[in-house]
Protein backbone atom coordinates (compact mmCIF):
# COMPACT_ATOMS: atom_id res chain seq x y z
CA UNK A 1 0.00 0.00 0.00
CA UNK A 2 2.87 2.35 0.71
CA UNK A 3 6.49 2.76 -0.29
CA UNK A 4 8.92 4.24 2.30
CA UNK A 5 10.67 6.38 -0.33
CA UNK A 6 7.67 7.43 -2.32
CA UNK A 7 4.36 9.25 -2.02
CA UNK A 8 1.13 7.38 -1.31
CA UNK A 9 -2.48 8.31 -1.06
CA UNK A 10 -5.36 6.25 0.25
CA UNK A 11 -9.00 7.20 0.41
CA UNK A 12 -11.67 5.94 2.80
CA UNK A 13 -14.59 7.06 0.63
CA UNK A 14 -17.83 6.89 2.64
CA UNK A 15 -15.85 4.73 5.04
CA UNK A 16 -18.67 3.64 7.33
CA UNK A 17 -20.85 2.40 4.45
CA UNK A 18 -18.06 0.67 2.50
CA UNK A 19 -15.80 -0.73 5.25
CA UNK A 20 -17.84 -0.43 8.39
CA UNK A 21 -14.91 1.34 10.09
CA UNK A 22 -14.23 4.89 11.18
CA UNK A 23 -11.19 6.45 9.48
CA UNK A 24 -9.29 6.31 12.77
CA UNK A 25 -10.00 2.57 13.02
CA UNK A 26 -8.68 2.09 9.51
CA UNK A 27 -5.49 3.83 10.57
CA UNK A 28 -5.23 1.70 13.71
CA UNK A 29 -5.43 -1.51 11.70
CA UNK A 30 -2.82 -0.28 9.23
CA UNK A 31 -0.43 0.80 12.00
CA UNK A 32 -0.85 -2.51 13.85
CA UNK A 33 0.34 -4.34 10.76
CA UNK A 34 3.17 -2.10 9.54
CA UNK A 35 4.39 0.23 12.33
CA UNK A 36 6.93 -0.81 14.99
CA UNK A 37 5.08 -1.55 18.25
CA UNK A 38 7.16 0.95 20.25
CA UNK A 39 6.25 3.77 17.86
CA UNK A 40 2.48 3.15 17.67
CA UNK A 41 1.51 5.27 20.74
CA UNK A 42 3.25 8.36 19.35
CA UNK A 43 1.70 7.79 15.94
CA UNK A 44 -1.76 7.38 17.49
CA UNK A 45 -1.30 10.66 19.39
CA UNK A 46 -0.42 12.39 16.13
CA UNK A 47 -3.96 11.63 14.86
CA UNK A 48 -5.32 13.90 17.61
CA UNK A 49 -3.25 16.79 16.20
CA UNK A 50 -4.99 16.64 12.84
CA UNK A 51 -7.24 19.49 11.80
CA UNK A 52 -8.80 19.58 8.35
CA UNK A 53 -6.22 20.92 5.90
CA UNK A 54 -3.32 20.83 8.37
CA UNK A 55 -0.12 18.82 7.99
CA UNK A 56 1.37 16.72 10.79
CA UNK A 57 4.94 15.41 10.60
CA UNK A 58 5.79 12.17 12.44
CA UNK A 59 8.92 10.01 12.49
CA UNK A 60 8.53 6.29 13.14
CA UNK A 61 9.82 2.85 12.07
CA UNK A 62 8.02 1.12 9.24
CA UNK A 63 8.15 -2.63 8.51
CA UNK A 64 9.66 -3.81 5.23
CA UNK A 65 8.47 -6.93 3.41
CA UNK A 66 11.44 -8.90 4.85
CA UNK A 67 10.42 -8.02 8.40
CA UNK A 68 13.12 -5.42 9.04
CA UNK A 69 12.30 -1.80 9.89
CA UNK A 70 13.27 1.49 8.26
CA UNK A 71 12.92 4.92 9.92
CA UNK A 72 10.69 7.20 7.88
CA UNK A 73 9.42 10.76 8.04
CA UNK A 74 5.65 10.94 7.45
CA UNK A 75 4.10 14.28 6.43
CA UNK A 76 0.34 13.71 6.40
CA UNK A 77 -2.66 15.90 5.65
CA UNK A 78 -6.26 15.03 6.57
CA UNK A 79 -8.94 16.30 4.19
CA UNK A 80 -12.60 15.90 5.15
CA UNK A 81 -15.53 16.42 2.77
CA UNK A 82 -18.80 15.40 4.36
CA UNK A 83 -18.56 11.67 5.09
CA UNK A 84 -15.50 11.33 2.86
CA UNK A 85 -12.04 11.39 4.36
CA UNK A 86 -8.78 11.59 2.42
CA UNK A 87 -5.37 11.24 4.01
CA UNK A 88 -2.59 12.50 1.75
CA UNK A 89 0.77 11.43 3.08
CA UNK A 90 4.35 11.85 1.90
CA UNK A 91 6.97 9.43 3.23
CA UNK A 92 10.73 9.22 2.88
CA UNK A 93 13.38 7.12 4.57
CA UNK A 94 15.72 8.88 7.02
CA UNK A 95 19.43 8.41 7.48
CA UNK A 96 20.66 7.81 11.05
CA UNK A 97 22.23 11.28 11.14
CA UNK A 98 18.81 12.83 10.59
CA UNK A 99 17.31 10.84 13.46
CA UNK A 100 19.93 11.87 16.01
CA UNK A 101 21.43 15.37 15.67
CA UNK A 102 23.59 14.75 18.75
CA UNK A 103 25.49 12.03 16.87
CA UNK A 104 25.52 13.94 13.59
CA UNK A 105 28.88 14.08 11.85
CA UNK A 106 30.21 16.96 9.71
CA UNK A 107 28.32 17.04 6.43
CA UNK A 108 25.07 15.76 7.98
CA UNK A 109 21.78 17.59 7.72
CA UNK A 110 21.83 19.42 11.05
CA UNK A 111 23.50 22.52 12.46
CA UNK A 112 25.93 21.60 15.24
CA UNK A 113 25.24 24.62 17.47
CA UNK A 114 21.43 24.70 17.43
CA UNK A 115 20.46 21.22 16.28
CA UNK A 116 18.30 22.83 13.58
CA UNK A 117 18.24 21.86 9.93
CA UNK A 118 21.21 23.06 7.91
CA UNK A 119 21.08 24.42 4.37
CA UNK A 120 21.01 20.99 2.74
CA UNK A 121 18.13 19.81 4.90
CA UNK A 122 16.24 23.07 4.37
CA UNK A 123 16.42 22.68 0.61
CA UNK A 124 15.09 19.13 0.84
CA UNK A 125 12.21 20.17 3.07
CA UNK A 126 11.36 23.14 0.88
CA UNK A 127 11.30 21.00 -2.26
CA UNK A 128 8.93 18.59 -0.51
CA UNK A 129 6.71 21.41 0.76
CA UNK A 130 6.38 22.81 -2.75
CA UNK A 131 5.43 19.41 -4.15
CA UNK A 132 2.74 19.01 -1.49
CA UNK A 133 1.05 22.16 -2.81
CA UNK A 134 -0.31 19.91 -5.57
CA UNK A 135 -2.62 18.26 -3.03
CA UNK A 136 -3.91 21.22 -1.07
CA UNK A 137 -4.48 24.94 -0.86
CA UNK A 138 -2.61 27.72 0.85
CA UNK A 139 0.96 28.91 0.41
CA UNK A 140 4.51 27.98 1.34
CA UNK A 141 6.51 30.89 2.75
CA UNK A 142 10.28 31.15 3.15
CA UNK A 143 11.25 33.57 5.93
CA UNK A 144 14.84 34.71 6.50
CA UNK A 145 15.56 35.90 10.05
CA UNK A 146 18.75 37.82 10.89
CA UNK A 147 19.71 39.16 14.34
CA UNK A 148 20.56 42.85 14.00
CA UNK A 149 24.13 43.80 14.93
CA UNK A 150 24.96 40.36 16.24
CA UNK A 151 28.69 41.08 15.86
CA UNK A 152 28.50 43.79 18.51
CA UNK A 153 27.29 41.18 21.03
CA UNK A 154 30.28 38.96 20.27
CA UNK A 155 32.70 41.85 20.81
CA UNK A 156 31.09 43.15 23.97
CA UNK A 157 30.15 39.86 25.68
CA UNK A 158 32.26 37.18 24.00
CA UNK A 159 31.66 34.28 21.64
CA UNK A 160 30.14 32.00 24.31
CA UNK A 161 27.37 34.51 24.99
CA UNK A 162 26.98 35.02 21.23
CA UNK A 163 26.49 31.28 20.72
CA UNK A 164 24.04 31.21 23.62
CA UNK A 165 22.11 34.05 22.04
CA UNK A 166 21.81 32.11 18.78
CA UNK A 167 20.46 29.07 20.61
CA UNK A 168 18.01 31.22 22.57
CA UNK A 169 16.87 32.94 19.37
CA UNK A 170 16.38 29.56 17.69
CA UNK A 171 14.23 28.38 20.60
CA UNK A 172 12.16 31.56 20.58
CA UNK A 173 11.39 31.26 16.86
CA UNK A 174 10.65 27.52 17.24
CA UNK A 175 8.05 28.27 19.91
CA UNK A 176 6.22 30.54 17.48
CA UNK A 177 6.34 28.16 14.52
CA UNK A 178 3.83 25.41 13.82
CA UNK A 179 4.84 21.73 14.11
CA UNK A 180 4.67 21.49 10.32
CA UNK A 181 7.21 24.27 9.84
CA UNK A 182 10.95 23.70 9.41
CA UNK A 183 13.45 26.05 11.04
CA UNK A 184 17.10 25.96 10.03
CA UNK A 185 20.32 27.91 10.44
CA UNK A 186 22.31 28.71 7.32
CA UNK A 187 25.31 30.27 9.06
CA UNK A 188 26.24 33.07 11.44
CA UNK A 189 23.15 34.71 12.85
CA UNK A 190 20.93 33.88 9.86
CA UNK A 191 17.96 31.53 10.23
CA UNK A 192 15.45 30.31 7.64
CA UNK A 193 11.89 29.26 8.47
CA UNK A 194 9.95 27.21 5.92
CA UNK A 195 6.31 27.82 6.78
CA UNK A 196 4.07 25.22 5.15
CA UNK A 197 0.30 25.15 5.05
CA UNK A 198 -0.16 28.87 5.59
CA UNK A 199 -3.71 29.83 4.63
CA UNK A 200 -2.48 32.74 2.53
CA UNK A 201 0.29 35.32 2.36
CA UNK A 202 -1.43 37.44 5.01
CA UNK A 203 -1.17 34.56 7.48
CA UNK A 204 2.54 34.28 6.75
CA UNK A 205 2.95 38.02 7.27
CA UNK A 206 1.14 37.74 10.61
CA UNK A 207 3.62 35.04 11.66
CA UNK A 208 6.51 37.33 10.69
CA UNK A 209 5.06 40.18 12.73
CA UNK A 210 4.75 37.85 15.71
CA UNK A 211 8.41 36.90 15.37
CA UNK A 212 9.42 40.56 15.13
CA UNK A 213 7.49 41.44 18.28
CA UNK A 214 8.82 38.46 20.21
CA UNK A 215 12.43 39.25 19.32
CA UNK A 216 12.11 42.80 20.64
CA UNK A 217 11.79 41.30 24.12
CA UNK A 218 15.11 40.99 26.02
CA UNK A 219 17.15 37.81 25.61
CA UNK A 220 18.67 36.40 28.80
CA UNK A 221 21.86 34.45 28.19
CA UNK A 222 24.32 33.34 30.90
CA UNK A 223 23.21 36.07 33.26
CA UNK A 224 23.32 38.77 30.59
CA UNK A 225 20.25 40.66 29.38
CA UNK A 226 20.54 41.42 25.67
CA UNK A 227 18.16 43.83 24.00
CA UNK A 228 18.04 43.50 20.25
CA UNK A 229 15.88 43.02 17.21
CA UNK A 230 15.71 40.99 14.02
CA UNK A 231 15.29 41.75 10.34
CA UNK A 232 13.03 39.54 8.25
CA UNK A 233 12.72 38.89 4.53
CA UNK A 234 9.89 36.77 3.13
CA UNK A 235 8.77 35.26 -0.15
CA UNK A 236 5.68 33.07 -0.57
CA UNK A 237 4.05 31.03 -3.32
CA UNK A 238 1.01 28.83 -3.92
CA UNK A 239 2.57 27.34 -7.09
CA UNK A 240 3.82 23.77 -6.66
CA UNK A 241 6.07 24.20 -9.69
CA UNK A 242 7.96 27.13 -8.15
CA UNK A 243 11.66 26.51 -7.74
CA UNK A 244 13.05 26.07 -4.23
CA UNK A 245 16.25 27.94 -5.09
CA UNK A 246 14.25 30.81 -6.54
CA UNK A 247 12.10 31.13 -3.42
CA UNK A 248 15.22 31.12 -1.19
CA UNK A 249 16.89 33.75 -3.37
CA UNK A 250 13.82 35.99 -3.26
CA UNK A 251 13.50 35.82 0.53
CA UNK A 252 17.21 36.56 0.88
CA UNK A 253 16.89 39.64 -1.33
CA UNK A 254 13.98 40.80 0.80
CA UNK A 255 16.14 40.36 3.92
CA UNK A 256 18.89 42.54 2.43
CA UNK A 257 16.26 45.13 1.66
CA UNK A 258 15.04 45.07 5.27
CA UNK A 259 18.58 45.66 6.51
CA UNK A 260 19.15 48.43 3.95
CA UNK A 261 16.02 50.22 5.21
CA UNK A 262 17.18 50.31 8.81
CA UNK A 263 16.65 46.81 10.25
CA UNK A 264 14.05 45.71 12.85
CA UNK A 265 11.45 45.23 10.13
CA UNK A 266 9.91 42.83 7.63
CA UNK A 267 10.28 43.20 3.88
CA UNK A 268 8.39 41.15 1.30
CA UNK A 269 9.77 40.12 -2.05
CA UNK A 270 7.95 41.93 -4.85
CA UNK A 271 8.35 42.78 -8.50
CA UNK A 272 10.49 45.82 -7.74
CA UNK A 273 13.00 43.59 -6.01
CA UNK A 274 12.88 41.20 -8.97
CA UNK A 275 13.77 44.04 -11.33
CA UNK A 276 16.52 45.05 -8.92
CA UNK A 277 17.84 41.48 -8.95
CA UNK A 278 17.97 41.50 -12.74
CA UNK A 279 19.92 44.74 -12.56
CA UNK A 280 22.29 43.13 -10.09
CA UNK A 281 22.92 40.29 -12.50
CA UNK A 282 23.93 42.78 -15.19
CA UNK A 283 26.18 44.59 -12.72
CA UNK A 284 27.80 41.31 -11.71
CA UNK A 285 28.60 40.48 -15.33
CA UNK A 286 30.06 43.95 -15.84
CA UNK A 287 32.25 43.58 -12.76
CA UNK A 288 33.58 40.20 -13.82
CA UNK A 289 34.66 41.52 -17.19
CA UNK A 290 36.11 44.71 -15.67
CA UNK A 291 38.27 42.73 -13.26
CA UNK A 292 39.36 40.26 -15.92
CA UNK A 293 40.26 43.11 -18.31
CA UNK A 294 41.80 45.21 -15.50
CA UNK A 295 39.43 48.12 -16.01
CA UNK A 296 39.59 48.84 -12.28
CA UNK A 297 40.80 52.42 -11.81
CA UNK A 298 42.04 54.17 -8.66
CA UNK A 299 41.41 57.87 -8.18
CA UNK A 300 42.81 59.90 -5.29
CA UNK A 301 41.20 62.59 -3.18
CA UNK A 302 43.65 64.97 -1.43
CA UNK A 303 43.65 65.27 2.36
CA UNK A 304 44.55 68.78 3.55
CA UNK A 305 46.43 69.93 6.65
CA UNK A 306 44.20 72.76 7.87
CA UNK A 307 46.92 74.79 9.58
CA UNK A 308 48.99 75.07 6.38
CA UNK A 309 46.59 74.32 3.56
CA UNK A 310 49.06 71.74 2.16
CA UNK A 311 48.22 68.31 0.78
CA UNK A 312 49.62 65.73 3.22
CA UNK A 313 48.06 62.50 1.93
CA UNK A 314 45.42 61.12 -0.43
CA UNK A 315 42.66 58.56 -0.13
CA UNK A 316 42.53 55.85 -2.79
CA UNK A 317 39.01 55.48 -4.23
CA UNK A 318 37.99 52.68 -6.56
CA UNK A 319 36.30 53.32 -9.91
CA UNK A 320 35.29 51.06 -12.79
CA UNK A 321 35.84 52.08 -16.40
CA UNK A 322 32.89 50.78 -18.39
CA UNK A 323 32.75 49.78 -22.05
CA UNK A 324 31.99 53.40 -23.01
CA UNK A 325 35.12 54.60 -21.11
CA UNK A 326 33.06 56.31 -18.43
CA UNK A 327 34.11 56.00 -14.80
CA UNK A 328 31.51 54.37 -12.55
CA UNK A 329 31.35 55.34 -8.87
CA UNK A 330 31.20 52.69 -6.11
CA UNK A 331 27.53 53.44 -5.40
CA UNK A 332 26.64 51.69 -8.65
CA UNK A 333 28.58 48.47 -8.10
CA UNK A 334 30.05 48.09 -4.59
CA UNK A 335 27.06 46.37 -2.99
CA UNK A 336 26.94 43.76 -5.76
CA UNK A 337 30.71 43.28 -5.56
CA UNK A 338 30.42 42.47 -1.86
CA UNK A 339 27.44 40.13 -2.22
CA UNK A 340 29.00 38.16 -5.08
CA UNK A 341 32.49 37.94 -3.59
CA UNK A 342 33.98 39.86 -6.50
CA UNK A 343 35.18 42.47 -4.03
CA UNK A 344 38.20 40.26 -3.27
CA UNK A 345 39.57 40.43 -6.82
CA UNK A 346 38.79 44.13 -7.05
CA UNK A 347 40.56 44.83 -3.76
CA UNK A 348 43.71 43.05 -4.91
CA UNK A 349 43.90 45.28 -7.97
CA UNK A 350 43.22 48.44 -5.94
CA UNK A 351 45.86 47.51 -3.38
CA UNK A 352 48.53 46.88 -6.02
CA UNK A 353 47.77 50.12 -7.84
CA UNK A 354 47.67 52.17 -4.61
CA UNK A 355 50.93 50.72 -3.25
CA UNK A 356 52.70 51.28 -6.54
CA UNK A 357 51.51 54.89 -6.51
CA UNK A 358 52.54 55.31 -2.86
CA UNK A 359 56.04 54.09 -3.75
CA UNK A 360 56.28 56.56 -6.61
CA UNK A 361 55.09 59.47 -4.46
CA UNK A 362 57.46 58.47 -1.67
CA UNK A 363 60.43 58.68 -4.04
CA UNK A 364 59.41 62.09 -5.45
CA UNK A 365 57.47 63.85 -2.68
CA UNK A 366 59.16 62.73 0.53
CA UNK A 367 60.65 66.20 1.14
CA UNK A 368 57.31 67.96 0.61
CA UNK A 369 55.62 66.63 3.74
CA UNK A 370 53.40 64.28 1.74
CA UNK A 371 52.91 61.24 4.00
CA UNK A 372 51.21 58.58 1.93
CA UNK A 373 48.06 56.88 0.66
CA UNK A 374 44.97 55.76 2.59
CA UNK A 375 43.12 52.61 1.52
CA UNK A 376 39.93 51.06 2.88
CA UNK A 377 39.93 47.57 4.35
CA UNK A 378 37.10 45.35 5.60
CA UNK A 379 36.78 42.74 8.35
CA UNK A 380 36.93 40.07 5.62
CA UNK A 381 40.43 41.26 4.71
CA UNK A 382 41.59 41.32 8.29
CA UNK A 383 40.07 37.93 9.16
CA UNK A 384 42.49 36.36 6.67
CA UNK A 385 45.55 35.33 8.72
CA UNK A 386 47.75 35.93 5.66
CA UNK A 387 46.56 39.48 5.01
CA UNK A 388 49.06 41.35 7.18
CA UNK A 389 52.07 39.37 5.92
CA UNK A 390 51.00 39.89 2.32
CA UNK A 391 50.53 43.60 2.93
CA UNK A 392 54.04 43.92 4.38
CA UNK A 393 55.49 41.84 1.53
CA UNK A 394 53.91 44.21 -1.00
CA UNK A 395 55.33 47.23 0.81
CA UNK A 396 58.81 45.68 0.72
CA UNK A 397 58.43 44.73 -2.95
CA UNK A 398 57.44 48.28 -3.88
CA UNK A 399 60.15 49.77 -1.67
CA UNK A 400 57.54 51.73 0.32
CA UNK A 401 57.93 52.58 4.03
CA UNK A 402 55.13 51.15 6.12
CA UNK A 403 54.34 54.65 7.39
CA UNK A 404 53.35 55.61 3.82
CA UNK A 405 50.36 53.30 4.01
CA UNK A 406 47.24 54.32 5.95
CA UNK A 407 44.47 51.72 6.29
CA UNK A 408 40.92 52.74 7.19
CA UNK A 409 38.13 50.55 8.55
CA UNK A 410 34.63 51.84 9.22
CA UNK A 411 33.48 52.27 12.78
CA UNK A 412 30.43 50.11 12.11
CA UNK A 413 32.65 47.23 10.93
CA UNK A 414 35.07 47.64 13.82
CA UNK A 415 32.32 47.61 16.45
CA UNK A 416 31.28 44.17 15.15
CA UNK A 417 34.82 42.93 14.50
CA UNK A 418 36.19 39.67 15.90
CA UNK A 419 39.31 39.24 18.00
CA UNK A 420 41.27 38.19 14.90
CA UNK A 421 40.37 41.47 13.15
CA UNK A 422 41.62 43.45 16.13
CA UNK A 423 44.81 41.38 16.20
CA UNK A 424 45.45 42.09 12.51
CA UNK A 425 45.04 45.83 13.05
CA UNK A 426 47.50 45.73 15.93
CA UNK A 427 49.99 43.79 13.77
CA UNK A 428 49.71 46.44 11.05
CA UNK A 429 50.35 49.21 13.56
CA UNK A 430 53.31 47.33 15.01
CA UNK A 431 54.75 47.16 11.47
CA UNK A 432 54.46 50.95 11.14
CA UNK A 433 51.24 51.20 9.11
CA UNK A 434 48.88 54.01 10.16
CA UNK A 435 45.39 52.76 11.13
CA UNK A 436 42.30 54.94 10.99
CA UNK A 437 38.65 54.71 12.02
CA UNK A 438 36.43 55.79 9.12
CA UNK A 439 32.88 57.20 9.33
CA UNK A 440 33.23 57.82 13.06
CA UNK A 441 29.97 58.65 14.81
CA UNK A 442 27.79 56.20 12.84
CA UNK A 443 28.76 52.87 14.39
CA UNK A 444 26.89 53.14 17.70
CA UNK A 445 30.04 53.13 19.83
CA UNK A 446 30.75 55.58 22.62
CA UNK A 447 33.54 58.13 22.58
CA UNK A 448 35.18 56.31 25.49
CA UNK A 449 35.42 53.22 23.25
CA UNK A 450 38.14 55.02 21.29
CA UNK A 451 40.76 54.39 23.97
CA UNK A 452 40.55 50.60 23.44
CA UNK A 453 40.91 50.68 19.64
CA UNK A 454 44.25 50.17 17.82
CA UNK A 455 43.98 53.37 15.73
CA UNK A 456 46.09 56.45 14.97
CA UNK A 457 43.43 58.73 13.52
CA UNK A 458 39.68 59.09 13.22
CA UNK A 459 37.55 60.39 10.36
CA UNK A 460 34.42 62.30 11.31
CA UNK A 461 31.54 61.09 9.19
CA UNK A 462 30.30 63.56 6.59
CA UNK A 463 26.76 63.41 7.99
CA UNK A 464 27.83 65.56 10.96
CA UNK A 465 28.86 68.37 8.62
CA UNK A 466 25.84 68.21 6.33
CA UNK A 467 23.58 70.12 8.74
CA UNK A 468 25.58 72.06 11.29
CA UNK A 469 23.06 72.54 14.07
CA UNK A 470 24.15 73.03 17.67
CA UNK A 471 23.80 69.36 18.56
CA UNK A 472 26.03 68.13 15.73
CA UNK A 473 28.57 70.87 16.34
CA UNK A 474 28.78 69.73 19.96
CA UNK A 475 29.35 66.14 18.82
CA UNK A 476 32.15 67.20 16.43
CA UNK A 477 33.72 69.25 19.23
CA UNK A 478 33.63 66.25 21.60
CA UNK A 479 35.18 63.96 18.98
CA UNK A 480 38.02 66.38 18.29
CA UNK A 481 38.71 67.06 21.97
CA UNK A 482 38.73 63.42 23.09
CA UNK A 483 40.75 62.29 20.06
CA UNK A 484 43.44 64.83 20.85
CA UNK A 485 43.51 63.72 24.50
CA UNK A 486 44.15 60.18 23.23
CA UNK A 487 46.85 61.37 20.85
CA UNK A 488 44.80 60.75 17.69
CA UNK A 489 44.64 62.94 14.60
CA UNK A 490 41.19 64.01 13.39
CA UNK A 491 40.16 64.18 9.72
CA UNK A 492 36.82 65.61 8.61
CA UNK A 493 35.41 64.23 5.37
CA UNK A 494 32.78 65.73 3.10
CA UNK A 495 33.81 69.37 3.62
CA UNK A 496 31.95 71.40 1.01
CA UNK A 497 31.42 74.93 2.39
CA UNK A 498 33.52 77.65 4.00
CA UNK A 499 31.15 77.60 7.00
CA UNK A 500 32.06 73.99 7.63
CA UNK A 501 35.74 74.83 7.25
CA UNK A 502 35.43 77.74 9.68
CA UNK A 503 33.86 75.48 12.32
CA UNK A 504 36.49 72.78 11.89
CA UNK A 505 39.33 75.26 12.28
CA UNK A 506 37.69 76.78 15.33
CA UNK A 507 37.36 73.33 16.91
CA UNK A 508 40.98 72.43 16.17
CA UNK A 509 40.35 69.69 13.59
CA UNK A 510 43.68 68.59 12.08
CA UNK A 511 42.84 67.68 8.49
CA UNK A 512 39.99 67.63 6.02
CA UNK A 513 38.94 66.41 2.61
CA UNK A 514 35.99 67.24 0.40
CA UNK A 515 34.74 69.06 -2.66
CA UNK A 516 35.64 72.43 -1.16
CA UNK A 517 39.29 71.51 -1.69
CA UNK A 518 39.26 69.01 -4.56
CA UNK A 519 37.29 66.14 -6.01
CA UNK A 520 38.99 62.81 -6.58
CA UNK A 521 41.18 62.59 -9.65
CA UNK A 522 44.23 60.94 -11.24
CA UNK A 523 47.64 60.93 -9.52
CA UNK A 524 48.78 63.87 -11.65
CA UNK A 525 46.17 66.08 -9.99
CA UNK A 526 47.58 65.27 -6.56
CA UNK A 527 51.10 66.00 -7.84
CA UNK A 528 50.09 69.46 -8.99
CA UNK A 529 48.43 70.27 -5.67
CA UNK A 530 51.40 69.04 -3.63
CA UNK A 531 53.86 71.11 -5.65
CA UNK A 532 51.61 74.16 -5.30
CA UNK A 533 52.18 73.88 -1.53
CA UNK A 534 51.01 76.65 0.80
CA UNK A 535 50.67 79.04 -2.15
CA UNK A 536 47.65 77.05 -3.32
CA UNK A 537 44.09 78.24 -2.81
CA UNK A 538 43.56 75.92 0.20
CA UNK A 539 45.41 78.39 2.40
CA UNK A 540 43.46 81.27 0.91
CA UNK A 541 40.20 79.44 1.58
CA UNK A 542 41.27 78.98 5.18
CA UNK A 543 42.05 82.66 5.55
CA UNK A 544 38.75 83.72 4.02
CA UNK A 545 36.91 81.38 6.37
CA UNK A 546 38.48 82.99 9.43
CA UNK A 547 36.14 85.38 11.34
Amino acid sequence: MVSPDGVYRYLAQSSRQVLGWDPSELLDRTRAQFVHPDDRPALNRSWDRFAPGSVVTTIYRFRRSDGSYVSIEDKARRIVDGDSVMLVSSLRSLAESEMSPVRAEPGSLTDRLTGLANRQMLMKRLAMALRLLEYGTGVVAVIFVDFDRFGAVNIALGNDVGDGLLVTLANRISMLAEPTHTLGRTGGDEFVLIAEEMADEEAAIALCETILDACREPFRVEGEEIIGSVSLGMSATADSQYGAQELIREANLALYRAKDLGRNRLELFNEDLRIRAIGRLGTERMLRSAIAEQRVVVEYQPIIELTSGSVVSAEALVRIRDAQQSLLLPASFLEVAIETGLIAGMDRLVLELALAQAAEWNSRLADSGFMGVAINVTPDHLEDPRFVDRMIERLVRHGTPASSLHVEITEHALVQASDSVMASLRDLRDAGVQVGLDDFGTGYSSLSYLRSLPVDFVKIDRSFLADLDSERSAIVSAIVELSHVLGLKVIAEGVETTDQLRLLEMLGCDRAQGYLFARSGPPQMVDALVFAGSDHRFLELSRRAAP
